[in-house]
């Protein structure tokens, strides 16, 4: 449990501590850009390669306390949550955004477009609300800590991104920010912006059900537990 405990730290600390901070300018000084993103990529990928098979071991870990029984209804809400992260996730990929890597070359024609009047972060989003329905479906030490330490990189990594594009963009992103929320709906039920589901496009979302549809029928072979 605490080698889990550990991994879960370390791949918060060099995504929060080090690319979420000036740490990341300073060390692009002294090594160049490349270098930077090569090593960066392979600390990440790493790190969580090592805290998935820490979390494998953590499972059988007498430490590993049982806080409650899954039952049937987690499951179905579990369900539902996983298909509208893998919503976010899916289209928020294929989708011009003003948060991703390429609007810090250009902004998209329409900032506010399509799932981003759903959330302004739909991968973010989308991690965290699949990380969520993990928790709720997996009532154990584990699971808390593995699931927990997704669920904040994702919150705290938003709100990083806001204030470096705030930061970038001053008005033109404060004015994205009044139109749009991190949270799924939370702007469409405030009526800062309209729900405009033509929009989402009718290939994003049908890749998006296919690939939901793929990792459900095939969650236990991949992950050795049922997804309901």
């Amino acid at each position: 449990m605490w080698t889990l405990a550990l991994a879960c730290a370390f791949f918060l600390c060099i995504h929060l501590m080090i690319s979420g901070t000036t740490m990341k300018d300073q060390i692009i000084a002294r090594i160049g850009g490349v270098a930077y993103y090569v090593l960066f990529s392979l600390l990440s990928t790493g790190g969580l390669a090592w805290m998935i098979i820490a979390f494998g071991i953590a499972l059988s870990d007498p430490m590993n306390v049982v806080l409650w029984k899954s039952e049937t209804f987690l499951r179905v809400i579990g369900l539902f949550g996983n298909f509208l992260a893998f919503l976010l996730v899916v289209v928020g990929i294929v989708t011009p955004s003003p948060t991703n890597l390429m609007a810090l070359r250009q902004l998209p024609d329409k900032t506010v477009y399509g799932i981003v009047r759903i959330s302004r972060h739909p991968i973010l989003a989308g991690i965290g609300i699949w990380a969520l329905t993990h928790i709720i479906c997996n009532g154990n030490l584990a699971a808390w800590i593995f699931f927990g330490s997704m669920l904040a990189l994702c919150a705290l990594g938003a709100n990083n991104i806001d204030r470096k594009r705030m930061a970038l963009m001053g008005d033109t992103y404060a004015s994205i920010k009044r139109r749009t929320s991190i949270i799924p709906f939370v702007a469409i039920i405030e009526g800062r912006t309209a729900f405009a589901p033509e929009e989402l496009g009718v290939a994003r979302m049908l890749l998006a059900v296919s690939m939901f549809s793929a990792v459900t029928v095939l969650h236990e072979l991949l992950f050795t537990a049922k997804a309901i």
